[in-house]
């Protein structure tokens, strides 16, 4: 019998059906279990619902079932709610845990009270064949996850964060979408909250026609910049939102292209978009 932990595991679905199998069962087969897994179903119109009935029998398992579709921070909000775990970790529910993650972030906050906020890094995967696109590299330590907050970026990846329960219930997503992680992080970061990243690799993210790794939009940088604008009390130009948006788009059809040769053409022209980033990957190796 595998022990559990006061975690609760928060994942808002909206067709998402064909991937929740796999989903639920990477947080059954993970080294240590959570209290509870929370999944809001908001207003799916495909078999979503059946497929969480036949997980009916997991006594970790509560579904809040969204009669039409509100969103995603209102589905987020819906579950932090009726969370009660010591710490709350978000998930995606067309994406995996790998075994270690519940386990090993929980013993971390437990072994560093300091911390507010625990990210870690992922392995991106295409769906169509499964192959391993790249691995995230996001700063560890909070000055340079604060840095990179502060500068409209994001300092750690939105399904890997695991929140201490009352830091999580008290600070809210807010309506606008999207955006809503960068304004929720960037806010605790203004507030004094402190930060950090795991080196490893403990969550697969899985890159498909829906997900938002795959339909970037300018309206989404412009948005973020706002954000960072808004919080900080910066004045971000459009040519400088035009740019990373450049830089991000042509990153994203590097990461998602089989053929090699237009794989690192795009790369080219993310880094002469964007050049500090490469080097900063690079120091960091």
């Amino acid at each position: 019998m595998k022990s559990s932990v006061s975690v609760s595991i928060i994942a808002a679905n909206y067709n998402n059906g064909r991937y929740l199998p796999e989903f639920i069962e990477s947080i059954i087969n993970s080294t240590i279990l959570p209290q509870e897994l929370i999944i809001i179903d908001d207003g799916s119109t495909d078999d979503s619902l059946s497929v969480l009935d036949r997980f009916s029998e997991l006594n970790f398992l509560k579904v809040i079932r969204f009669h039409q579709n509100r969103g995603l921070t209102s589905a987020l909000n819906a579950g932090l709610d009726i969370a009660t775990g010591k710490y709350i970790m978000r998930a995606d529910p067309d994406d995996l845990l790998l075994p270690e993650r519940i386990e090993r972030q929980f013993q971390f906050m437990e072994e560093n009270p300091e911390i507010d906020v625990l990210g870690c890094n992922v392995i991106y995967f295409n769906d169509r064949n499964r192959k391993k696109m790249n691995i995230s590299n996001f700063p560890l330590c909070h000055a340079e996850i604060a840095e990179t907050f502060r500068r409209g970026e994001h300092g750690l990846q939105h399904p890997t964060a695991f929140v201490k329960g009352d830091v999580f219930r008290m600070n809210r997503y807010q309506k606008i979408f999207p955006g809503e992680d960068y304004e929720l992080f960037a806010s605790l970061v203004k507030n004094g909250f402190k930060f950090a990243n795991l080196p490893d690799s403990l969550y697969l993210m899985r890159v498909h026609s829906d997900s938002s790794t795959s339909n970037l939009k300018i309206e989404a940088i412009r948005q973020t910049f706002e954000f960072k604008d808004q919080i900080f009390g910066t004045n971000t130009s459009a040519s400088r939102i035009y740019i990373y948006y450049q830089y991000m788009r042509h990153y994203r059809i590097y990461q998602m292209t089989e053929n090699i040769l237009v794989r690192y053409f795009h790369l080219l022209l993310s880094t002469i978009f964007y050049p500090a980033k490469l080097f900063r990957r690079l120091r960091k190796k």
